[in-house]
């Protein structure tokens, strides 16, 4: 196993070198071009101590010291403070050079120990060493101020920057590894053919639909997802994915950020994403097992494809109630047809309002669930109105409807509305879980429409809105939704005896309050960044259910 550990290492260090490059872009025109993709690897010293981390977080920090310990050999030549670099360069369609670069103190220990791999370089002149000479494609190294430069031309290695590090932009200051593509560097007859095969893809796909309303409906919401994808392809500036370990706030955590180019419609959109205040902010209780909340503004493009949905949506509930058997004459049809369309015109003004606000919690306990739901309406009083309106058709249809009581109650200026639903042919478990008959409320306020269900889904729904009217002030991302792992375990073991979800239980109940994985939107530059975040507890539950497998 050692020698298989060793062999791996060995790769890897080969892979640093033979991957992370061929060449120096040579300038064009006196400036040399943009990157199309550059990507960042911290110093030995950075990566080796985060990954201890993450397995130390893990329970298994047996691995990472041994990761450590043979990756000693070929990271004793680098210097372990300064990163390793690449970046690939179109200089022309069919035309790719790439420029990487690998920090080192002594270039010849570093091929000493990968002979085995590489075989003995070569000297070349002018300080080139060819390395894989009886290979297909070898390479060619050149130390410059304290770098390794690989090529897979020896030409590449003219002109050697001092400082290779300002290629990556910062990132190998924000985190352990990332990769940055700079998508407008991409050559525009590249990104006109990339455009042109899309829509011409889109075209044949509904040129074989047969059905004339299906290929319509695709035309129309295919047609709008192909333009959306066309303006990701011309007007984004770059797309970087980045991975770093905060050691002070024992997390790691993921991003991947998007970033328009300036003066586009589709910066123009971008700029809507930013904090702001929500009127949902309530559902963030603090001992739910998941919540969300998502608020800001809608961009043209976001309110036309709504629209165009709703109005397919219309269509179809029109033609469903003309066929529907279960509904006897014009006058039922008229009824069931009139509240749907009241629906529908709700969500239709709620969309053109151009306002997203919303929000939703998981309460999870032993043996008991609760779930609630609320965002912005355009106007509660009407569809407090056309619930009404729909209880009472379907209790003339159906006359074991169990009803619904309207206006049992207000509070924070929303009113309750609740109905009790009996689940004697649901499965047993589930009526314990969720209570028999099943509460459900819901709540209506004058530009917010609210539902909740379960285990005491009333006093939810109050501790939501008084927690909303206390936190309603408090600048929050764009989106972020967030698990708590002990609620959700504590569940789990209850309704299933295993020892892997005991034993992942056990290693995160000590770090409850630290346990979560988040998944937040924030903005950036001209952009949004999303980060995927997990927090120690999370990783501490992970290593004590493989521990158990």
């Amino acid at each position: 196993m050692k020698r298989s550990w060793k062999r791996s290492c060995s790769m890897l260090a080969w892979l640093a070198l033979a991957t992370l490059g061929a060449g120096v872009t040579n300038p064009v025109y006196g400036q040399p071009p943009k990157p199309v993709v550059v990507a960042s690897l911290a110093g030995s010293d950075e990566l080796l101590s985060n990954v201890l981390q993450v397995t130390e977080s893990a329970g298994v920090g047996d691995f990472g010291r041994l990761v450590a310990l043979l990756a000693s050999p070929y990271t004793a030549a680098l210097d372990k403070t300064r990163p390793i670099g690449v970046s690939l360069t179109l200089l022309g369609e069919n035309d790719l050079q790439a420029m990487s670069f690998v920090p080192v103190k002594d270039l010849k220990m570093l091929l000493m120990t990968m002979e085995q791999q590489v075989g003995k370089p070569v000297e070349m002149g002018d300080g080139i060493l060819k390395i894989a000479a009886d290979r297909p494609q070898p390479l060619f190294v050149k130390e410059s101020h304290g770098w390794a430069f690989v090529a897979n031309r020896s030409e590449h290695l003219n002109d050697l920057p001092k400082d290779p590090v300002a290629i990556l932009d910062g990132l190998d200051k924000k985190y352990t590894f990332a990769l940055r593509v700079n998508v407008s560097s991409i050559p525009p007859s590249l990104r006109e053919m990339a455009v042109g095969q899309l829509r011409q893809g889109f075209e044949e796909r509904v040129a074989q639909e047969l059905n004339p309303q299906q290929a319509k409906a695709m035309k129309q919401f295919g047609g709008l997802l192909v333009d959306a994808l066309v303006q990701l392809i011309q007007e984004t500036e770059h797309v970087t994915l980045g991975w770093q370990v905060d050691k002070e706030a024992q997390k790691t955590y993921l991003d991947v950020s998007v970033a328009a180019l300036e003066g586009t419609e589709f910066a123009k959109q971008m700029k809507l994403v930013k904090e702001g205040k929500s009127a949902f902010a309530g559902f963030s209780l603090p001992d739910a097992a998941v919540t969300f909340v998502g608020h800001g503004a809608s961009s043209k493009a976001e309110v036309e494809q709504s629209t165009t949905l709703l109005a397919r949506l219309r269509e179809q509930a029109m033609r469903g109630i003309e066929k529907d058997g279960n509904l006897y004459g014009d006058d039922e049809r008229q009824k069931a047809k009139a509240i749907v369309n009241q629906l529908l015109d709700l969500a239709d003004d709620t969309v053109k309002a151009g306002k997203m606000d919303f929000g939703a919690a998981l309460m999870l306990k032993p043996g008991s669930l609760a779930f609630a739901a609320g965002g912005f309406v355009a106007d509660g009083e009407k569809l407090a109105d056309a619930l009404k309106k729909l209880s009472d058709f379907a209790t003339e249809k159906d006359p074991g409807f169990p009803g619904v009581n309207f206006a049992t109650e207000t509070c924070e200026g929303v009113t309750f509305h609740t109905v009790k639903i009996p689940l004697q042919n649901a499965d047993y478990r589930a009526r314990e879980i969720l209570g028999d008959p099943l509460d459900l409320v819901i709540g209506t306020g004058k530009t917010s429409a609210y539902i909740a269900f379960g285990k005491d889904p009333v006093q939810l729904l109050k501790n939501v809105l008084a927690a909303s009217s206390s936190n309603g002030g408090k600048p929050l991302p764009p989106s972020q939704l967030r698990a708590s792992l002990t609620p959700i375990l504590s569940f789990v073991a209850a309704e299933q005896s295993k020892p892997e979800i005991e034993a992942a239980l056990k290693a995160v109940k000590p770090h409850a309050g630290n346990d979560t994985i988040s998944l937040t939107a924030s903005p950036s530059k001209n952009g949004v960044t999303v980060r995927l975040e997990i927090q120690a507890g999370v990783l501490k539950a992970i290593g004590g259910a493989v521990k158990k497998q």
